[in-house]
């Protein structure tokens, strides 16, 4: 069971998203979050980089609103943090007055 806090939607910033979009270790870590929710753990696993690589990672991506968690309750009583996107696409278009940006969430 995930159990989450309900946030309002951030705004996002198109220099954040490019920046993170650029990074491959962001970029792996939100295609694995496209596949299924996962723990950082699990995430380690699954993509290349440091343990602390994929917690900066996270961190940033979660900053930027194009992730969110929640946690995870088992039914032995442990629990942990569970990241999954909350963004299914970000179109930027280039225009006359600069970038013009449109933000499909889930």
């Amino acid at each position: 069971m995930i159990q989450t806090t309900e946030t309002p939607e951030t705004e996002i910033d198109i220099a954040d998203v490019m920046s993170l979009l650029s990074d491959e270790y962001a970029a792996g870590i939100l295609e694995a979050l496209k596949e299924s929710p996962s723990t950082a753990a699990e995430l380690r696993e699954r993509c290349e980089g440091s343990k602390v690589t994929i917690y900066r990672r996270l961190n940033s991506l979660e900053d930027a609103g194009l992730i969110t968690s929640g946690v995870s309750v088992q039914a032995d009583g442990n629990h942990c943090k569970v990241y999954y996107p909350v963004v299914d696409r970000v179109t930027i278009t280039i225009t006359n007055e600069g970038f013009d940006t449109k933000i499909d969430r889930r």
